[in-house]
């Protein structure tokens, strides 16, 4: 039973007038007896008493009503979730790199909030190696990683990028000269877990210059690296964007060194089948975020 028939009895059982109808739904009186007797023979029943000036519902037709009300309702309501610009609701197994949780994470998951309530993150914090296998296996359905990266079935969207560097405590009196990288090679160095890629870029840095790191503390929070280097634990060698704040205080400064600068590039990583859609929703809103667009 099409919804415009429906409708044409809620409204006769309220208004009670044929051409009250008619005018009320834009159409004719003809049209509203015909939309009425068709119901009627589809269900076998009469619904209306038809007067002179108005009608009244039979036994049967108040019995009908209340349940062409409902489906109406529910009509609308279907309708209205799907015309709801917010459709995405689930949960986002969601992996990130810890300077990532560092800087933007938490302005991203107040926005991802605000415009897609009826989405939930479950998140996981580790390196880029761990990360990038979680998605890969399907423990996970997406991360922000470093990247570039070029997996069968997998896609990879440019977020952003940082730049690293060695950063030191004033108490350890490397200001005002250059610091070679052989002096930093023999005090401990503070850095990112042993699989990231920071960790494998002082160590690639240490041999192409033909030396050994004497001590390279490994920790998966920036926040704990930061502080051990402030309280002169070591050099860091660290995402600037995470130490700025340290920097502008003077709690650290940049250790001028003979090694190149390096930077790195953040990635959301998914499988290429995950419904683009809502994927696409988190990308764009975590590539705002990452850029400052939504802070």
């Amino acid at each position: 039973m099409r919804q415009h028939k429906l409708e044409t009895l809620v409204w006769l059982a309220r208004l009670k007038s044929f051409r009250a109808v008619a005018e009320k739904l834009n159409t004719t009186q003809a049209a509203i007896s015909q939309r009425v007797a068709s119901v009627e023979n589809q269900l076998g029943v009469v619904l209306f008493e038809r007067r002179k000036r108005q009608c009244k519902l039979t036994a049967e037709g108040r019995e009908i009503i209340p349940y062409a009300e409902r489906i109406l309702e529910l009509t609308g309501e279907m309708l209205e979730q799907v015309a709801n610009a917010d459709a995405f609701r689930g949960v986002i197994r969601l992996g990130v790199v810890d300077t990532i949780v560092h800087v933007w994470l938490t302005t991203l998951l107040e926005q991802l909030q605000t415009q897609h309530p009826h989405v939930t993150v479950e998140l996981r914090v580790d390196t880029s190696t761990v990360l990038r296998e979680a998605v890969q296996s399907g423990s996970l359905d997406m991360a922000f990683l470093v990247g570039p990266l070029a997996d069968a079935d997998m896609s990879a969207r440019y977020l952003c990028t940082y730049e690293f560097g060695w950063v030191a405590s004033p108490d350890l009196g490397l200001q005002g000269r250059t610091v070679p990288l052989e002096e930093i090679s023999r005090r401990p160095i503070v850095t990112f877990p042993r699989s990231s890629r920071p960790y494998v870029l002082v160590k690639e840095q240490m041999k192409a210059a033909n030396l050994q790191a004497s001590r390279i503390n490994a920790s998966g929070s920036v926040t704990a690296s930061v502080n051990l280097v402030v309280n002169a634990g070591g050099i860091g060698f660290l995402p600037m964007v995470s130490v700025q704040e340290e920097l502008d205080h003077g709690r650290l400064h940049l250790v001028d060194t003979d090694a190149d600068s390096v930077s790195l590039q953040y990635y959301a990583y998914f499988p290429a089948e995950l419904p683009h859609t809502l994927t696409e929703a988190i990308v764009d809103l975590a590539k705002d975020v990452s850029n400052g667009k939504n802070s």
